[in-house]
């Protein structure tokens, strides 16, 4: 077969091919006995780190393994990868790495279910057990606050304002109240406001809870929110600009819900917006605030910090102005309430 010749002098083409070729064989041979021990090493930490991770998805049947041999594998493929050849380990190392940081770059939108995320899950539920048995001390004291946005995209200057003190050293969790229960898609809505929440690259989380009302819904959460150690003590919620011409029911709801706050030993920021905080009738649920829409929406912030509570039932939406007679018995009590954190000009 490689003996046929070709030409005038019957040269055999073929054979002369098979004879580079293996020459080229022999000259590759180490990268890819290389490329070989690295996969095999590979699988053998991926393999470790799954029983480290304790991920419910990887159950060995085989009767003698053991972790700490799959380790040990790992290590014996990449010590005998440079016993080979060196340079060629070095080359299919770069090459591993390469590829390991372009797909960590590129993230594609795949959840293969990888020991990463069971080990991540596993090492945050370890810690957060850890810190519940540690007590409370003024020099680790951190803002952890929970914020009454309803949708977080309704109300951005809310969120600005906490994420500006929070960021990488505060747990911030947006609370909604419910309404209406909707139960088939709760976790819809859960779940796309998270992926609002990452998008826009704000460290927060978001909690929903079906009330009767506002102040019900905000006691819910001053209750339930948070996970042991990493739960809120300050609430964040918007001023509330009708207070003087509102209807007389939510006024006192609102009063109510900073009675409540100050009762489960919460501190308080309340932030007062000329234009008020809801933007939800300007973008609406589905959209993205841009970089203009935010900034131009804070001007003229007054914050206020209390070791007291609010709630948010927010601020911008103007209601009724039939019930300004009867407010008369409830706005010398929110006026006594706020009068700690507004100066009287506010």
């Amino acid at each position: 077969m490689f003996a046929k010749g070709y030409g005038k002098n019957n040269e055999p083409l073929r054979g002369y091919i098979l004879t580079f070729g293996i020459a080229l064989l022999n000259t590759i041979a180490p990268i890819i006995s290389n490329f070989f021990l690295a996969s095999y090493a590979l699988i053998n930490f991926s393999v470790f780190h799954a029983s480290l991770a304790n991920s419910p998805g990887w159950r060995p049947s085989f009767k003698y393994y053991n972790m700490w041999v799959s380790l040990a594998g790992a290590v014996l493929c990449c010590v005998v990868m440079f016993v080979i050849n060196w340079w060629a380990a070095l080359l299919t190392n770069v090459i591993v790495l390469g590829l390991y940081i372009y797909v960590s770059y590129k993230k594609p939108d795949v959840n293969w279910g990888s020991s990463t995320q069971a080990l991540t899950y596993h090492q945050a539920l370890t810690h957060t057990l850890h810190l519940s048995g540690v007590e409370d001390h003024i020099k680790n004291f951190r803002p952890q606050c929970l914020v009454m946005t309803g949708y977080p995209n309704s109300r951005p200057a809310l969120l600005d304002l906490v994420h500006s003190f929070t960021k990488n050293v505060g747990l911030m969790i947006c609370g909604h109240g419910y309404r209406r229960p909707n139960f088939k898609d709760i976790a819809t809505e859960q779940a796309r406001y998270q992926r609002w929440l990452l998008k826009n690259e704000t460290k927060a989380f978001y909690t929903s809870v079906f009330a009767e009302d506002m102040r019900q819904g905000t006691q819910y959460l001053l209750q339930a929110a948070g996970l042991g150690r990493l739960k809120p003590n300050t609430l964040v919620l918007g001023f509330k600009n009708d207070w003087r011409d509102g209807d007389m029911m939510n006024v006192e709801t609102y009063i109510s819900m900073i009675h409540d706050a100050f009762d489960f030993q919460y501190g308080a920021v309340i932030l007062r917006l000329k234009e008020g905080l809801d933007v939800s009738h300007i973008q609406g649920q589905d959209e993205l605030l841009s970089s203009q829409e935010k900034s131009s929406g804070m001007k003229d912030v007054i914050v206020s910090i209390d070791t007291s509570k609010d709630s948010d039932a927010d601020s911008s939406k103007p209601s009724s102005k039939a019930t300004k007679q009867t407010n008369k018995e409830v706005i010398p009590r929110l006026w006594e309430l706020l009068s700690l954190t507004f100066p009287t000009t506010a």
